[in-house]
């Protein structure tokens, strides 16, 4: 078994907005869809020095809950649209799906919060990626959320 630690800033802007363009041309995905609501655009996506990527958000009345705040559903689903992109723009010759997805909810997000969702490959080992993300008030810094993705890439075109 071979593992590999990915490079610090291994994955730029460009690439990660290159990816996300990609799925948000599907008019009929549910991420593409989900992208849009919470005003998501490609070309804010953030490279960090450390390697972390940042992909700023609004949370819009679409992606609510009956309390005025975001659905666990959705933020799951952010997450997984994210580290889907960072993982995409890291491996562009490989097809990424999800193996495991934990969150640990910490506090509501509210209607109208800009927030940021900060991704990071932490290890690929094989054909397996270890991803963790954050998610993260723009102007306070305080972390609504925060979990561990592990992905799989083979081989083969992105979807």
């Amino acid at each position: 078994m071979s593992a590999s630690r990915f490079a610090l800033n291994a994955v730029t802007s460009a690439q990660a907005a290159a990816v996300a363009q990609r799925i948000m041309s599907h008019p009929q995905s549910y991420s593409a869809a989900l992208l849009n609501i919470v005003l998501f655009s490609p070309d804010r996506i953030q490279a960090r020095p450390e390697g972390s990527l940042v992909f700023p958000w609004e949370a819009k009345r679409g992606s609510h809950n009956g309390f005025k705040s975001v659905h666990g559903g959705a933020l799951s689903s952010l997450a997984d649209a994210f580290t889907k992109i960072h993982a995409g723009a890291r491996l562009p010759q490989a097809s990424v799906r999800s193996v495991s997805f934990e969150i640990s909810f910490l506090s509501a997000v509210f209607e109208d919060k800009k927030c940021s969702c900060v991704t990071r490959l932490v290890q690929q080992v094989d054909n397996i990626v270890y991803a963790d993300f954050s998610f993260e008030d723009e102007s306070s810094g305080e972390v609504y959320a925060r979990g561990t993705h592990v992905l799989a890439a083979t081989p083969g075109a992105q979807s």
